[in-house]
């Protein structure tokens, strides 16, 4: 239970520890357990693949 209120709770700032997520914001609360993100991912080694949204 701590774990998953900690990453909820916490979700914009999952970039602070996560490498493959540069930028999470909440745009939306639907309810207590649900919720729209809109989420960017990190930059990946030789940047194969580049940054998306």
């Amino acid at each position: 239970d701590d774990l998953y209120e900690e990453l909820v709770d916490n979700m914009e700032r999952m970039g602070e520890w996560n490498p493959n997520v540069k930028q999470v914001k909440v745009l939306q609360k639907i309810g207590q357990d649900t919720m729209i993100t809109h989420e960017v991912s990190g930059e990946t080694p030789g940047n194969v693949v580049g940054p998306r949204d």
